[in-house]
């Protein structure tokens, strides 16, 4: 596993759990394979993940039960194959294209030398009323 979690542990879900993003593969941006992991969420859930140049910190972020913990320009992994299901397991994953992360303006290549933070958000509930919540956050610090 690779990079550094921050702002945990996540609120907890319906599952009675923090939900928990980690990552796996490589830094490198020249290898491109990097894969995110978001754990401990409901079954049968949709989630996708978030990513941002900036850490931040709002709590219950759009009516959310959990914590954002990404500021500035956030961007959404939700393009065509990239919203996750967690489907009886629980869980859900995504590789990343190091070269088309998006952005609100636009999607961007990931520089090395840089650092990204990343979080993924996915459907929950509350007594048995539709909501949503966020893992962790994870810090990624990428090299050449």
């Amino acid at each position: 596993r690779t990079g550094v979690g921050y702002c945990g542990p996540a609120e907890l879900n319906s599952t009675g759990a923090s939900a928990f993003i980690s990552a796996e593969g490589s830094l490198s941006v020249a290898s491109n394979q990097l894969t995110l992991h978001a754990e401990s969420l409901p079954l049968l859930s949709f989630g996708y993940f978030l990513v941002s140049l900036t850490p931040g910190f709002s709590p219950q972020a759009g009516g959310s039960q959990g914590d954002l913990c990404l500021g500035g320009s956030v961007g959404r992994l939700n393009r065509p194959g990239e919203v996750f299901n967690t489907w009886l397991s629980g869980s859900g994953s995504l590789s990343l294209d190091l070269t088309s992360f998006p952005q609100p303006l636009g999607a961007v290549s990931v520089a090395g030398g840089s650092t990204w933070y990343a979080q993924g958000w996915f459907r929950d509930s509350v007594l048995m009323l539709p909501t949503s919540n966020f893992t962790n956050g994870l810090r990624l610090e990428f090299v050449n």
